[in-house]
């Protein structure tokens, strides 16, 4: 599979649910995503990508953890930027769609 880069300045600029924006002075929240053991995304580590969802008609933007930093430490191998817990809760019922399906998703974590 191929996927399109995203600027990281577009991509950390903005919601990953409601594409509202986001400033350097709000608080962000974050949730991980496992990766099906399947599917190899580390020629996008450090990148920000756009990934279609089988139960969902927009595009969203994940980051693609590096093999050394915290998040892929803890088990994510890509992050989603949210500007509220609403958006958070979501995305998250959204992605755990996902994972019934069994497309691109093993786990997700919120918070």
């Amino acid at each position: 599979m191929e996927y399109d880069i995203i600027p990281d300045d577009e991509a950390l600029s903005k919601c990953t649910w409601c594409r509202s924006h986001i400033d350097d002075q709000m608080e962000v929240l974050g949730l991980g995503a496992k990766l099906r053991p399947d599917l190899d995304l580390s020629e996008y580590e450090s990148h920000c990508i756009q990934i279609g969802l089988v139960s969902e008609e927009k595009p969203l933007y994940m980051m693609v953890t590096t093999k050394d930093s915290e998040a892929k430490i803890n088990g994510n191998d890509g992050m989603f930027l949210v500007c509220s817990e609403e958006c958070g809760k979501k995305l998250k019922g959204v992605l755990e769609n996902e994972i019934s399906l069994g497309k691109m998703f093993e786990t997700v974590q919120y918070g």
